[in-house]
């Protein structure tokens, strides 16, 4: 995997560390090493992005290719706020997005429309009843979990 960091707080070297471990782990976790090795990945740290978008973290394909992207930015907010086990947290999150995408569980649509799985949604359902977004929240958690043991042992 190619990891870059970027913005607001990733001069902070022991959470640039942590997020470039969690990431890697992450991918691992989900995706598999062979599979890991071909994604590049672009986190971007921004400051008080709940405020600004009212979301703790986003996941963007940048690749050309939609049907089978392997290059993703993950914008996450890194405010002062947030404690290193929040944002690794949103981090698992935003990553089960990017297993979504690369394993084409989940796509994108120009018209607007989502596929998930075999199903396609015109109209995507309220966000607390996406199924993309579900599956994201049951392993944000067990993820994280996961990593901290390993990390911190």
């Amino acid at each position: 995997m190619n990891l870059y960091i970027e913005g607001y707080r990733s001069h902070n070297r022991s959470l640039s560390d942590s997020i470039v471990s969690a990431a890697w782990y992450y991918s691992r976790r989900l995706l598999g090493g062979r599979m890991a090795r071909h994604i590049e990945l672009d986190i971007k740290l921004t400051k008080d992005l709940e405020n600004k978008e009212k979301a703790y973290g986003y996941c963007h394909i940048t690749d050309d290719n939609l049907n089978k992207p392997r290059q993703f930015m993950i914008e996450l907010d890194t405010s002062m706020k947030w404690s290193f086990d929040q944002i690794l947290t949103w981090l698992a999150h935003e990553m089960v997005h990017v297993k979504q995408f690369v394993r084409c569980e989940l796509c994108d649509y120009e018209t607007g429309s989502v596929q998930w799985k075999s199903r396609r949604y015109v109209r995507s359902p309220k966000y607390d009843d996406q199924p993309w977004e579900k599956e994201a929240y049951r392993l944000e958690t067990e993820l994280y979990n996961e990593f901290a043991e390993w990390y911190y042992e």
